[in-house]
């Protein structure tokens, strides 16, 4: 179950939240319905995003992975886990918040349109002078890190067809 794809960026948390979304998607109605949910913990889903809140209110790194199968346990000590599903029509995935311009416009996922199981873990959350020890796992050296593992599950979308709705 090899890494297929992996792409990494950094984000500028608003009000100490970010999003990674399908940007053919509402953004917008994806992190409202997040946001419902988020409560105090770190991660919430809509369906097409995931919210994540940040500690900090300087940069996190982020690295989006996409796998053959279901990865086995994440490396180092995530701070925090979540899992869901994330429906990606438009095969790509987007941040507004992230500092690099390619990544606003969205990035192709090489597994395309579909449906993904997803996986969100933090690192090196609240870690004290902005820099994480060299032994903090995947992510030394850093301060806040996020990784999005991604596995396709399925190529038919599980997000509600506009026919359904009529």
């Amino acid at each position: 179950m090899p890494v297929v794809f992996e792409y990494s960026f950094t984000v500028n948390p608003q009000y100490r939240l970010f999003t990674i979304f399908d940007p053919t998607c509402d953004e917008g109605e994806n992190f409202e319905a997040a946001r419902r949910t988020l409560g105090h913990r770190s991660f919430a889903w809509g369906p097409n995003a995931v919210v994540a809140r940040a500690i900090d209110t300087g940069t996190a790194s982020v690295a989006v992975e996409v796998w053959d199968d279901p990865p086995g346990t994440p490396g180092g000590t995530p701070d925090e886990i979540a899992v869901a599903e994330l429906a990606l029509p438009g095969g790509r995935f987007s941040s507004i918040q992230a500092l690099e311009p390619a990544v606003h416009i969205g990035v192709g996922l090489p597994t395309g349109a579909g449906t993904y199981g997803a996986r969100i873990a933090a690192y090196n959350r609240g870690v004290s002078g902005g820099f994480a020890p060299e032994d903090a796992g995947p992510f030394p050296g850093r301060f806040e890190a996020y990784r999005l593992q991604l596995w396709k599950i399925s190529d038919e979308p599980s997000w509600p067809d506009d026919d359904e709705d009529a």
